[in-house]
């Protein structure tokens, strides 16, 4: 596509990242649709975050999702989701508004394994520096790393001038969109975590992962 020369990806999964248990992020979903699997965020009893470039022209019934496990395994009790609604300023594959709500064909009962996350108050800000976690079952880029098992990965919010700098030669990096991890790369998301919560230490949601260039590349964040 034109608007991507040396395209970032619209995809992400965790590198350098450790292994945690579903109670450590209860929120936490994997969600499987005909073409791909991702990330998703859970909300509320029946609503589901994730991103929108995962669920872009697929049915909702056709939309999967698992909630309350550590460990991906074949034999995998799928939920179905009954609705779809893509922001409405979404147009793929720019990846502005890049958030698709979902909600569950039956509403869910809370337990340690399943909660909503913490949603940020109307304008709040998150501060350059402050540390954030994102988790999800992408590729780790490491041949002895699991996954099927949830992993998570804690990096710096960046700043969004410096982050616009190094990729407005090939997207602009907007008022929707916030920028984290490290110039000297090493910690990520990678291809499969799209859609997964970027949350602050006070398990507050900052986003989810939308896009970048590579996987835990120096200088691209």
């Amino acid at each position: 596509n034109e608007i991507f020369r040396q395209p970032p990806r619209l995809d992400g999964r965790i590198v350098g990242g450790q292994p945690i248990n579903i109670t450590d992020a209860p929120y936490q979903i994997f969600l499987k649709t005909p073409e791909t699997y991702c990330g998703a965020v859970l909300i509320s009893k029946e609503w589901i975050l994730t991103a929108a470039h995962c669920t872009w022209e697929v049915e909702a019934n056709s939309i999967l999702v698992l909630l309350g496990t550590t460990k991906i395994s074949q034999n995998m009790q799928l939920q179905k989701i009954k609705k779809k609604v893509e922001h409405e300023k979404y147009n793929y594959p720019r990846p502005d508004y890049d958030f698709s709500l979902l909600q569950l064909q039956e509403p869910i009962e809370f337990d340690e394994t399943k909660q909503a996350v913490k949603l940020p108050r109307q304008g709040q800000d998150f501060k350059d520096g402050e540390m954030c976690f994102v988790s999800g079952w992408g590729e780790t880029r490491n041949s002895n790393e699991s996954e099927e098992w949830l992993r998570q990965v804690k990096v710096p919010l960046f700043n969004q001038e410096e982050c616009n700098k190094i990729y407005g030669q090939f997207i602009a990096v907007t008022d929707s969109m916030i920028c984290a991890g490290y110039s000297e790369g090493g910690k990520d998301s990678c291809t499969g975590d799209s859609g997964g919560p970027l949350v602050n230490g006070n398990g507050v949601l900052v986003g989810v992962v939308s896009w970048g260039k590579g996987c835990a590349l120096p200088n691209y964040p």
